[in-house]
């Protein structure tokens, strides 16, 4: 690692910090050269804006969070489900991130990041749900009889739509136990074994063709 990417590691290390506990907006580039222990012509020198900084920040995270997400599908000790539950655990435990300052500051007054964040994350979750899905399906776990466009669609709203700073501010769950819900309801269903039966029951006998 050359001197300067390790500088850059650091600031965007420490904005970060700064950005998750107070928010975008209360956070100076003043102060996150004073917590770093720099001039602020040296942090100018790497991040000519505060805008420039937080861009870097997302940009990078959102590819870590892609390169795991990548290496959980790679691992060959893994079979499907075993992967997918990493894979749901690992979403989890990064939802956690998005209650808090820095995205409800986002969300609210700098809606042209945010929306850019925003568009990148379900475009890139659309592309994962539809390899999701096919790959379920190729390996015998998820059913074949059912359209994959509904299911993928059903998926990424209802994470597009739960998983924000607004939403998760009215719910009395975390954004790891939503994520967890969500996969439970998608993937278990919200019938017991017995209301299953019946509804498969009554779905049969209204298929059944009129008899005289």
């Amino acid at each position: 690692m050359t001197e300067e990417k390790e500088l850059k590691d650091r600031i965007l290390l420490k904005a970060e910090e700064m950005f998750l506990q107070f928010g975008y907006s209360k956070v100076t580039m003043e102060e996150i050269a004073s917590g770093l222990g720099m001039s602020k012509k040296t942090l100018y020198k790497y991040f000519p804006s505060k805008e420039s900084l937080i861009r870097e920040l997302l940009y990078n995270r959102q590819c870590e969070a892609e390169d795991q997400i990548n290496a959980i599908w790679a691992e060959e000790g893994l079979d499907f489900v075993g992967k997918l539950k990493k894979m749901m655990d690992f979403i989890g435990r990064r939802s956690t991130r998005i209650r808090g300052p820095l995205f409800e500051d986002l969300q609210k007054n700098i809606p042209d990041i945010w929306n850019e964040i925003h568009d990148i994350k379900k475009m890139k979750g659309l592309e994962k749900a539809i390899n999701l899905f096919n790959a379920g399906v190729e390996t015998g776990i998820f059913r074949n009889d059912i359209e994959r466009d509904i299911i993928i669609l059903v998926y990424s709203n209802a994470v597009q739509g739960i998983i924000n700073p607004e939403t998760l501010s009215q719910l009395p769950i975390s954004g790891n136990q939503a994520i967890e819900m969500i996969f439970k309801v998608l993937f278990e269903g919200i019938l017991t074994e017995e209301g299953r039966s019946k509804y498969i029951s009554y779905e049969k006998k209204e298929n059944q063709p009129n008899q005289k």
